[in-house]
């Protein structure tokens, strides 16, 4: 079926009757009809005309078969039955017009959808499902407007739960601080199951975590075994860094909750492993980010975001050659990895470097100068940090400098930056680095006049320092 983009799917989605004004009908009448739509004879059109015929002054039957074959997509009978409900009442039937209104949306026109709710309004003011399916239908044109036509029904009906329902519209609408607004006047012993998870949901979009939280504990002190409020106390727990209480939503919305009623997403497996790995426990983590990674997604982009996560399981584990690898699958899932992305695999390198010895150590160094390298080639504006990264790390590789491997990067790095209009804090932190490297580098090769000009470069970015001063008191002598 077509994707609806107006009502019935968020109404059915959302926990709202798509038939509050209508009666039940004749129950004969509906099982047969019913029966008629399952078995669809040759005479069918036939048939659905006889029931017109038979019902056509009794509106409430009308309007119920309309509603059989609405949920049937045989959208064309249905609203032949509208039709006679309101020859038949003169046009004053409100639920044909709200029908009527529910054949459109699920035929993606909105706009036809709205005017039939709105005659429903006009027939029967004070019937709040046409308000609520008008507000629904009108929030993509207009929020406002539809906000307006609740306060609307308000004015009608004083006793209805309009600020829950305004909270709805807004949700939807993607206006979560106006859905918080509307939620909070209603008492909170009032608020329904989607009441509760959309509060919360809104609370959460707008990064209120702790209150997220307090109200999805609200929603779970009745139905402790709700999943989707199970989900939004896993996810909110997680981002107030309550890791053992997410472990126990995780395990509750995994374990205890009805399978019938939970679809477990690759979402659901990914916010498991934060709640793991938050807890400490990595190898836990691991388990279910791969457990994510095994199940069907459109979001392409979630892979890498859970490649990055093992990776960061390993790293804390110590376990570098694995944080590495999978740090590689991350850069390749990401479609739009930037500077940033691509340096942390030089960081890791190096950080695995300094766990080793000998030639094992000057390997994995090697490998961080590679990818500082690479960082370089694909993104020029990062050469700055790139040289900076290469420096330090073939300063670690030639630790007594006999062989000046850092040289060529720091001489480059300084040439950049003294092009720059204004030196900010970063580039004299940088330069810093490639002036005392230079300096040592000349003091080691006996050219204390070069080695005392570097020297004065230093002071010049910390004329305060009484280490400095000593250096370069020292190198102007051994200079003359």
């Amino acid at each position: 079926m077509k994707a609806i983009k107006y009502l019935v799917m968020s109404a059915l989605l959302m926990g709202f009757s798509t038939a509050v004004m209508a009666q039940d009908g004749t129950a004969a009448d509906i099982d047969a009809v019913k029966n008629l739509v399952k078995t669809k004879p040759a005479d069918y059109a036939k048939q659905i005309k006889a029931f017109v015929k038979e019902n056509k002054k009794n509106t409430d039957n009308l309007v119920a078969i309309g509603r059989v074959l609405l949920e049937a997509e045989d959208y064309e009978s249905a609203r032949q039955f509208c039709m006679q409900a309101l020859t038949t009442s003169k046009n004053t039937y409100a639920p044909a017009y709200v029908l009527l209104g529910d054949i459109a949306a699920m035929k993606d026109d909105g706009g036809e959808a709205a005017a039939n709710y709105e005659q429903a309004i006009y027939a029967d003011p004070k019937a709040p499902e046409a308000y609520r399916k008008y507000a629904t239908v009108y929030r993509k044109i207009d929020p406002e407007g539809a906000v307006q036509k609740l306060e609307d029904l308000r004015q009608q009906r004083p006793d209805y739960p309009v600020d829950a329902l305004i909270g709805h519209i807004n949700y939807l609408s993607l206006r979560y601080g106006k859905a918080n607004e509307a939620y909070a006047k209603v008492p909170v012993d009032q608020l329904k199951r989607m009441d509760f998870i959309e509060y919360a949901m809104s609370n959460y979009h707008g990064r209120q975590y702790d209150k997220a939280l307090e109200i999805v504990k609200a929603g779970l002190a009745k139905e402790p075994l709700n999943a989707t409020m199970n989900r939004i106390a896993m996810m909110c727990s997680n981002e107030t860094k309550q890791f053992s209480e997410a472990l126990k939503y995780a395990e509750i919305l995994f374990t205890k909750v009805n399978k019938d009623s939970v679809t477990i997403s690759d979402i659901d497996y990914q916010n498991y492993g934060k709640a793991y790995y938050g807890n400490g426990q990595f190898e836990e983590a691991i388990a279910k980010y791969k457990e994510a990674l095994a199940q069907e997604t459109e979001d392409k982009s979630l892979h890498a975001d859970l490649y990055k996560s093992i990776s960061d399981s390993y790293k804390s584990m110590k376990d570098f050659p694995n944080a590495i690898e999978t740090y590689k699958q991350f850069l390749e899932a990401k479609a739009d990895a930037d500077a940033t992305d691509y340096a942390g695999l030089g960081i890791l390198n190096n950080s695995y470097a300094r766990t080793l010895q000998g030639d094992e150590k000057m390997a994995a160094f090697a490998k961080a100068d590679e990818a500082y390298a690479n960082l370089i080639a694909k993104f020029p504006d990062a050469e700055e940090y790139g040289l900076w990264q290469r420096g330090r790390v073939n300063a670690q590789m030639d630790a007594d400098l006999s062989k000046g491997q850092a040289k060529p990067y720091f001489e480059r790095l300084a040439e950049l930056i003294k092009a720059h209009e204004t030196v900010d804090d970063t580039d004299k932190s940088r330069l810093f680095d490639a002036y005392s490297y230079m300096m040592r580098y000349y003091v080691k090769n006996k050219d204390s006049k070069t080695a005392y000009e570097f020297a004065l470069k230093l002071q010049e970015l910390q004329p305060e320092d009484a280490d400095i001063k000593k250096v370069v008191e020292a190198l102007e002598k051994a200079a003359n």
